[in-house]
């Protein structure tokens, strides 16, 4: 009883942090009239591109709403689910594909599928059926991405740890390897739970430590909000994982 209402918790302050993430990237797109910077490459040929930009801020914004609400909670994060999983399929995709050996491409993939899939176990919450199984082995694949785009690009991921850390590199190293086991332990099914939270406290410290002082250092930075609020979105659908019952019953 302890555990299921730990998983509990853990279920309600996910769902939180995925509509803080969604409402700010949905405030965004509304005060810009434009798309998600860098997660969501809407070409700049679209016909009515300021008009599609809005709509996809109000869904955005919407689907955060409903998750702080206990009672439309579920319809919000499968909103979120089926919207931010598009993303992947349509704007991501497809140029992954056209340069199938660069990981640039399956990382952008991954970033997006992630928040999708956290976002569908939230939605579908005590739920274990063979689609929840099969969000969770997914997102496991997603976790190795991470974690090996993290030694691909080695020197720009050094880049964002803070310059105050010793063994910026090494730090580097690290915790791609972290993203790398948590992954593989998700997908085979060796303590999904524990391997699920491990990756969620570090994306939780990659949160604190990088995206938040960053967009303080830079409030007026597009760039450096859309970052902080994918990463918020991020980290919380990595804890959806962690508290879901499909991950659990491994």
């Amino acid at each position: 009883m302890a555990s299921r209402g730990k998983g509990q918790g853990w279920a309600h302050w996910a769902a939180s942090g995925l509509a803080v993430g969604l409402c700010g990237l949905g405030l965004l797109s509304l005060f810009y009239r434009d798309f998600a910077e860098g997660w969501q490459p809407v070409p700049a040929s679209w016909p009515d591109r300021a008009m599609l930009a809005t709509g996809s801020g109000l869904i955005l914004l919407a689907s955060g709403v409903m998750l702080f609400v206990r009672r439309t909670r579920a319809w919000g994060a499968l909103l979120a689910a089926a919207f931010v999983g598009l993303w992947a399929l349509v704007l991501h995709l497809p140029g992954a594909f056209a340069r199938p050996l660069a990981l640039s491409g399956w990382q952008s993939v991954a970033e997006t599928l992630a928040i999708a899939l956290g976002a569908f176990l939230a939605g579908r919450e005590g739920k274990t059926g063979g689609l929840e199984r099969i969000a969770v082995a997914a997102m496991g694949v997603c976790f190795v991405v991470f974690g090996l785009s993290h030694f691909a690009y080695a020197g720009f991921t050094t880049s964002m740890v803070p310059a105050w850390l010793p063994a910026r590199l090494q730090l580097t190293y690290f915790t791609g390897a972290v993203h790398v086991l948590a992954g593989l332990a998700v997908i085979f099914g060796v303590r999904r739970t524990w391997a699920a939270a491990a990756e969620a406290l570090m994306m939780t410290a990659f949160v604190l430590l990088v995206h938040v002082p960053r967009a303080a250092a830079h409030p007026t930075d597009r760039m450096e909000a859309t970052g902080l609020f994918i990463a918020v979105t991020l980290c919380s659908a990595v804890w959806s994982l962690a508290a879901s019952r499909a991950a659990a019953k491994g």
